[in-house]
């Protein structure tokens, strides 16, 4: 965003639970309005909920007919995990952020920024380039049903799948918005101690996930992570755009600590 004073809200989903619910409170914190799109209400003072069920693509265009004013940012933090149908994991995290990018681009105000959060799960996909630009331009829900008949995976595939496809999708995105000087850009944690934990652990395997909390100390916090999705969004990040933010701790870097060079430095 180039003015928090311009008051304009902040479109955030997934806001009534975890990290959406806690960026939520940091934009608060800030005076920065928030229009908040999910099933639960959002808790928040002062925050207008929307209703929504972001697997169904009617419900996410009901939501954005009733969003009229110009807005100053969007950030899709609504997921589902793997433990989800794959249609489900599918339409949530990846369909879901293009239909309500799409539908309020013309709202999306010049000098704003998107913020896609994606998950370091991205890196565990399987699918060709091909395969994730083709699930990129499915319109609806039948879509995905036929992507999946090409494609058939299970839950826990879909949610890798789907991050991949949003962290690509973002990449994208920001280069076709540059010359109407809006940014986007993906924020990818790790694990993360949110109410859906427990479900990541079913469908990703207790022993992984307690191997990444044990790698880096231990697990993310809802707060971490919206204070790095507050950032992208905000002045500050203006010059930041089109990339991954990983979040997690250097989860990902402690696989490179065999480095000769860095022989005795973890000691």
């Amino acid at each position: 965003m180039s003015d928090h004073t311009s008051n304009h809200p902040v479109v955030v989903t997934g806001a009534g639970s975890g990290i959406g619910l806690a960026l939520v409170r940091r934009l608060r914190a800030g005076d920065i309005p928030v229009i908040a799109v999910d099933r639960n209400e959002c808790p928040i003072e002062g925050v207008w909920t929307i209703r929504c069920d972001l697997a169904d693509p009617e419900e996410i265009a009901a939501a954005v007919a009733r969003i009229t004013g110009p807005i100053s940012g969007v950030a899709n933090v609504a997921g589902v995990p793997g433990t989800a149908p794959a249609a489900t994991v599918l339409a949530v995290n990846a369909l879901a952020p293009r239909l309500l990018v799409e539908g309020l681009l013309d709202r999306i105000s010049s000098g704003a920024a998107i913020a896609n959060v994606a998950s370091v799960a991205a890196g565990r996909n399987t699918q060709p380039p091909e395969s994730i630009a083709a699930l990129m331009a499915v319109p609806d829900s039948a879509g995905i049903e036929s992507w999946l008949r090409e494609h058939p995976i299970d839950g826990p595939a879909a949610y890798d799948t789907s991050k991949r496809a949003l962290v690509d999708w973002t990449r994208a995105l920001s280069g076709a918005l540059i010359p109407r000087h809006i940014r986007a850009l993906s924020v990818s944690p790790g694990p993360i101690e949110t109410p859906i934990l427990a479900d990541f652990t079913t469908s990703m395997g207790a022993e992984a996930i307690a191997r990444s909390a044990s790698a880096v100390g231990r697990h993310g916090t809802p707060g971490e992570v919206a204070a790095v999705i507050a950032f992208a969004l905000s002045p500050d990040a203006s010059w930041v755009n089109g990339i991954d933010i990983l979040t997690e701790g250097g989860l990902l870097a402690t696989r490179s600590t065999s480095f000769p060079a860095l022989k005795g430095f973890s000691q």
